[in-house]
């Protein structure tokens, strides 16, 4: 595991993409952003206070910081989904209980419904609208979920778990 600061062009860089997809506005300043390469295509990125992950050139929000999480557009699911999801599954219709509005291409957090716990990060593949009108089928792309390897390599991170 390999982890460094990002040169403030880079940061940059990455903020303006958070800008465009993300609905909570982040203004860190000068802050440095470190990075955990966890594999070729995807990483982990430290800000100050939540986390994030970077898969290809998309970025999304780590499965720790609620603050961050409410702020996006949720799915929730019923209690029969969630194990398949935890292991990678996508979110398919017939396992969703509860949601907010959103489009396609936006970046999905998705609940269980006891306990209202984020389980799951993906992209939304159809519109709410056209989501409530299907019966089967997939509607979320699981990008990242609890357990996966961004989750494990954060629990690994040193200086972060004492």
């Amino acid at each position: 595991m390999k982890i460094y600061t990002i040169s403030k062009k880079d940061a940059k860089n990455i903020m303006d993409k958070m800008a465009k997809k993300w609905p909570l506005k982040i203004n860190l300043g000068k802050t440095q952003i470190k990075i955990v390469e966890i594999e070729e295509h995807g990483s982990l990125l430290l800000f100050p206070g939540f986390e994030a992950i970077k898969i290809d050139e998309l970025i999304i929000p780590f499965l720790k910081n609620d603050e961050v999480l409410d702020s996006f557009p949720y799915i929730e699911v019923d209690q029969g989904a969630v194990p398949h999801i935890c292991n990678g599954s996508n979110v398919m219709r017939p396992g969703i209980v509860r949601w907010s509005t959103f489009r396609k291409d936006d970046i999905i957090c998705v609940k269980e419904s006891n306990y209202k716990k984020f389980i799951s990060v993906g992209i939304a593949l159809i519109d709410q609208s056209d989501m409530e009108k299907m019966e089967k089928g997939v509607v979320v792309k699981n990008l990242h979920y609890v357990g996966d390897k961004f989750w494990r390599a954060y629990k690994n991170i040193p200086y972060i778990n004492k």
